[in-house]
C-alpha cells in the first residue's frame, strides 16, 4: 500500500469534505459543501490519498490566541482530522500530524491548539488539556438575581441582520483580548456563522441576539409545551466585556418569557452567575470535560509573551530540555538553560501549564509533573495561574 500525502487541490474540495464527514458520521449536503469552502485555506490542509481516494484529512486554521496578561501570539488551530476506517493502523494520522507540526514551525506559529473528538488521541502527539468545558443548566423558576444589584434595565436591546453581525464582530475583538485562550475571528468566520445562525433548524428557532454596549449574547429557543410553557433556551454565546455587561445580559436572559430551562455548553468554567442569584442551586453543572488542547512549539515565544502571577524564576525540564521561565518587574522571558530544574514534566503537561488552566499541583498528583517539594509546587501554582480561568468559546 502506497499512500501519498499532499496539499489538496480546489477540485478535490468536495471529495475531501465527503471523506472527512464520513469519518464523523454524516453525509454533507451540496449546500454545506458550498458554504464551508470560503472558511478554509486549502494550502493549510494535507490529505492522504490511496489509489486516487482520499483516506485521511487534517488541516489548520491561522489565528491569534490570547495568553494570560492580554498579549496575543499566532496559533495553528488543528481541525478536520480524520482517517478512513479502511486505513487505520497505517501511520496516516501520525504523518498528517507531523506535516501540520512542520507547517506551523515554517509559518512561525509558536503554539498549536485543537478540540479533540476523543480524549485519548492527542497526548501522544504532544498536546495537553489547556482549558476545561463546563456545561450548565439553569432552572429559570428559581434563578432570581439578588436584590440590590446595580442592573441597568435599559442597557440591552435585540439586534438583527447586519446590525447584529457588525456589533458581534466589533465586540468579539474587544472581548477575546480580555480572556486567555480566546482566539481571533476573521470576516469570513463572522459572515458564515451569522448566516447559519439566522436560519432555524428542525428543532430550534433562528438565533436571537442581545446587544449591550460592552457585550452580547446569542440564544435559540427549543419549543416545549406540556400544558404550560417550558421552552428550553439554548445559550449559543455569552460575551461580556465588563462585569456590568455580564450582570445586565444575565438580567435580560433570565427574564425571557415562556422558558423553563436555560442551558449552555459554552460558558466559561468559572462563570459567576451562581454568585449573583438568591439560590446557587439554580445553576447545575451537567458535564465537565476537557476543552481546548495545546502543544507548545516555541516555548521562548509563548511563555515569554504571557504574564505571570508572581515575580519568580522557574526552570522547567520538558522531555530532557530545560527552560528558564522568569518574570521580573512584570517583564517575562523564557530561554533554554542548563540549570537544575524546579519542575520536570513532558510536552503535554507543558501545554497544560501555558494558559494557567491546569495547576502544577494537579499535574503532580496525576504523576505527569515532578517537583522536589510542596513549596515548589505552590510557587508554580502562584506563578502560572493568573486571573480568570482560560476559555476558548470558538469551536473549530
Amino acid at each position: 500500500m502506497t499512500i501519498e500525502f499532499r496539499v489538496p487541490t480546489d477540485d478535490e474540495w468536495p471529495a475531501m469534505m465527503r471523506a472527512d464527514a464520513r469519518a464523523f458520521g454524516f453525509v454533507p449536503t451540496p449546500e454545506m459543501i458550498e458554504q464551508r469552502r470560503p472558511m478554509l485555506d486549502l494550502d493549510r490542509f494535507r490529505i492522504a490519498v490511496d489509489g486516487g481516494q482520499i483516506v485521511g484529512v487534517a488541516g489548520a486554521f491561522a489565528f491569534d490566541i490570547t495568553v494570560p496578561g492580554g498579549a496575543t501570539v499566532p496559533a495553528s488551530g488543528i481541525t478536520w482530522v480524520s482517517v478512513s476506517a479502511t486505513h487505520r493502523r497505517h501511520g496516516v494520522l501520525t504523518e498528517l500530524m507531523r506535516l501540520l507540526d512542520e507547517q506551523a514551525d515554517e509559518r512561525g506559529e509558536p503554539v498549536a491548539v485543537l478540540f479533540a473528538s476523543e480524549g485519548g488521541i492527542y497526548r501522544r502527539f504532544g498536546f495537553g488539556v489547556a482549558t476545561m468545558l463546563r456545561w450548565y443548566e439553569i432552572e429559570r423558576a428559581t434563578a432570581h438575581l439578588r436584590s440590590g444589584l446595580p442592573v441597568d434595565r435599559d442597557a440591552v436591546r435585540y439586534v438583527e441582520g447586519d446590525a447584529a453581525r457588525d456589533h458581534l464582530a466589533v465586540t468579539w475583538e474587544r472581548y477575546r483580548r480580555s480572556r486567555a485562550g480566546e482566539i481571533s475571528r476573521d470576516t469570513v468566520w463572522h459572515d458564515q456563522t451569522h448566516e447559519v445562525r439566522e436560519k432555524p433548524n428542525d428543532e430550534m428557532s433562528a438565533t436571537f441576539h442581545l446587544a449591550h454596549r460592552d457585550g452580547y449574547a446569542a440564544y435559540r429557543i427549543r419549543e416545549h409545551w406540556t400544558g404550560r410553557p417550558e421552552n428550553r433556551l439554548e445559550l449559543v454565546e455569552f460575551v461580556p466585556v465588563t462585569d456590568q455587561a455580564h450582570l445586565d445580559l444575565w438580567a435580560t436572559i433570565l427574564g425571557v418569557d415562556l422558558v423553563g430551562t436555560i442551558a449552555s455548553k459554552n460558558l466559561a468554567p468559572d462563570e459567576a452567575l451562581p454568585w449573583l442569584l438568591t439560590d446557587v442551586r439554580s445553576v447545575a453543572t451537567t458535564h465537565l470535560r476537557d476543552g481546548m488542547w495545546a502543544k507548545v512549539i516555541d516555548p521562548a515565544v509563548v511563555f515569554g509573551a504571557r504574564a505571570y502571577g508572581t515575580d519568580d524564576r522557574l526552570v522547567v525540564e520538558v522531555d530532557g530540555v530545560r527552560w528558564a521561565i522568569e518574570q521580573a518587574d512584570g517583564e517575562a522571558s523564557c530561554r533554554r538553560v542548563r540549570s537544575r530544574p524546579d519542575l520536570v514534566t513532558d510536552a503535554p503537561s507543558f501545554g497544560a501549564l501555558l494558559f494557567g488552566g491546569v495547576r502544577a499541583t494537579a499535574l503532580a498528583s496525576g504523576r505527569t509533573l515532578e517537583a522536589p517539594d510542596d513549596r515548589t509546587l505552590a510557587r508554580a501554582d502562584a506563578f502560572f495561574v493568573v486571573g480568570r480561568a482560560p476559555h476558548c468559546s470558538t469551536w473549530f
